[in-house]
Order: C-alpha cells, then sequence, then structure tokens
C-alpha cells in the first residue's frame, strides 16, 4: 500500500498565506470552527485549506503578470481627516507617497495619485516580496476639514471617480476609511457623504471595501468589542440603510510599525506574534482588492448623463439657497 504523502502540495508552498489564519481573533475563530466542523461532516479528512478565496488561487508568479505598470488595480481611498486614509496607502505603496499628520486640518488639498508595486506581505513575511500587485492609488482630501472646506473638496473627488469610471477603464476599489474607535454615527455619516457624492449611481457599492485603522497589536484588546460590534451589528444596518444585497466587507489594519515588547520592557519578546498579526490583516486586504480586479467599477454614457444631470441639480440648488440668503440679508 503507497503512503500518502502529508506535506503539502506545491501550490500550497507557493502560497504565501497557508496556516496564516490569527489565533486571536474570536470571530475568524469562530468562522473557522465553523467551517471545519462543515468539511468534517461532509468529506473525509484533507490536508489543511489554503486560506485565500476560491477565485485567488494563481501562483506568486501568474498574480504578478496579471497587473501591469501599465494595467494596475486602481484603488481611491476617502474618509474623515485624521482616520488614515493617506497612511493607508502609504503602507499599500510601501513609501511616503501622500503626507500625513495627525490633525483636523486636511494634510490633502486636492486629489493626488502615486503607482507602485503593493507587497502585502512585505516586509513581514520574509522572501515575499513579489507576491502582490501592481497599484494605482488615488489620494483624497478628508471629510470634515476643520476650515470647512468640504464644498471644496467633494465636487473634486466626485470628478476624479468619474473620470476614473468612465473614461479611464473603470476604478477598482473604494476604499472608506474609519477608526476603529469611530462610532456608529461616524461610520453612518460617511456613508452618507459617499452616497451623496455618488447619487444617483448605487452599483459602486460592490467595489466599497470599509478599512478600519488603528487596529494595533498592542490595543487591539481593548477595540476587540468594537470589532465585534461592527461585524454583527453595524455590518447588518449599513445593508438595510443602503439597501445593498450583501453587506459591505470590512477589513481591519495598523499602519504603525510593530514594537517589541521586551525592548519596551512590557514582557517578552511578541515580533513573532506581532509580524503574523500584519501579516494576517493585510491578507484579508489584499483578498478583498483582489476580488475585484475583473469588476471595476464602470460608467456608461447614460449613468455618465444621470451623473452629470444630478450634479447639475445641485449646482442649481445651491445658487438658489445662495440667492434666497442675499435676498433675506438685504431685507434686514
Amino acid at each position: 500500500m503507497t503512503q500518502m504523502s502529508s506535506s503539502p502540495s506545491i501550490e500550497t508552498w507557493e502560497n504565501p498565506f497557508f496556516e496564516l489564519e490569527s489565533d486571536y481573533d474570536p470571530i475568524m475563530i469562530a468562522a473557522k470552527r465553523s467551517q471545519q466542523k462543515q468539511h468534517h461532516e461532509s468529506a473525509p479528512p484533507t490536508p489543511p485549506p489554503i486560506l485565500v478565496p476560491s477565485e485567488s488561487t494563481a501562483t506568486t508568479s501568474s498574480r504578478r503578470s496579471i497587473t501591469t505598470e501599465d494595467n494596475p488595480l486602481k484603488i481611491i481611498a476617502l474618509g474623515k481627516t485624521g482616520d488614515g486614509k493617506s497612511s493607508l496607502l502609504n503602507d499599500m505603496l510601501g513609501r511616503e507617497a501622500f503626507k500625513h499628520k495627525r490633525s483636523v486640518k486636511s494634510q490633502t488639498a486636492e486629489v493626488q495619485e502615486s503607482s507602485g508595486f503593493w507587497s502585502p506581505l512585505q516586509p513581514h513575511m520574509p522572501g515575499k516580496g513579489n507576491f502582490g500587485c501592481h497599484i494605482r492609488a488615488i489620494d483624497t482630501p478628508g471629510f470634515g476639514d476643520s476650515q470647512l472646506r468640504d464644498g471644496q473638496f467633494i465636487p473634486a473627488i466626485r470628478k476624479k471617480i468619474i473620470d476614473v469610471a468612465a473614461l479611464e477603464g473603470g476604478l477598482h476599489c473604494i476604499l472608506l476609511a474609519f477608526k476603529i474607535s469611530n462610532s456608529t454615527d461616524t461610520i453612518m455619516t460617511g456613508l452618507r457623504t459617499l452616497h451623496e457624492l455618488m447619487k444617483p449611481n448605487k452599483t459602486f457599492w460592490k467595489n466599497v471595501i470599509l478599512v478600519f485603522t488603528h487596529a494595533d497589536p498592542s490595543t487591539i484588546n481593548r477595540y476587540r468589542n468594537n470589532k465585534v460590534t461592527l461585524k454583527t451589528k453595524v455590518g447588518p444596518e449599513i445593508k438595510e440603510f443602503l439597501e445593498l444585497d450583501e453587506e459591505l466587507p470590512m477589513v481591519f489594519i495598523s499602519t504603525q510599525k510593530h514594537m517589541c515588547s521586551y525592548f519596551k520592557g512590557m514582557g517578552d519578546c511578541d515580533c513573532v506574534h506581532g509580524s503574523r498579526y500584519h501579516a494576517d490583516c493585510r491578507r484579508r486586504f489584499y483578498e478583498q482588492v483582489w476580488k475585484r480586479r475583473n469588476r471595476p467599477f464602470q460608467l456608461d454614457e447614460d449613468e455618465l448623463l444621470q451623473m452629470e444631470e444630478e450634479e447639475e441639480k445641485e449646482d442649481d440648488n445651491v445658487d438658489d439657497k445662495k440667492e434666497t440668503e442675499v435676498e433675506e440679508e438685504g431685507e434686514q
């Protein structure tokens, strides 16, 4: 009788996400246990599953060849000032391409772009620098700017999204960034802002990913309840509010470098856990982006015309409001 080898297949060895699931995420632990239970009930034991979407089983080399410098995934980041949009894009590009600062004043006064190769597992998994894809990252001014410049920023953001979706082959991902500590009201306000910015179009929601930043390993216990609430309560509320077919995907990430607990005098070295945590967060983020590589948000002529007509209506409403205010001031 030939003995079956217990070693992973070639595809498993090539896959950088093999056995990378976090042991510290209660939601993912529950999902993993449920998956294992269903698996044991329906089939005989098999080697450990590869933790990537079924549509994303390409090898490292084939993944890199799909996107090129001339044909990158186009990604735009939106969100409230100070919630980490620019830091998120810098983390993806692996360099300081955009200004970022902890401030209620938006550091980005105009729409900016930068391109590069996104290597999500670097430097957290050495030797995986070739894994990833080419991206074109678009940074935007933040909502809720302290200098009340939303009226100036939002039309520019809308124009950029429309241009990419209608004239440049489509927009693959719209990243809506929030701090993990943000309240439900803040999250809903951001979603309403995006809804108003894109109306009357609704098809873009399939390309939206909610990215919760500042989910640092050192503070993960503090925000664990936030994460559970977001997944189990806020997600369904968003789906109902926006009348979506499915919940918007959520990912949690920290762009801060891991600081070893031993060097901070707070316990034993936790660098392995820190690297695994960062790699795991980026794996989930990468999967959500990669799923949308073949279905970018695009606008045809009719949809483009509808958005232009909506924009004209908004401009007319603004002009009418200004005229009314001038008349009221004159009467006073």
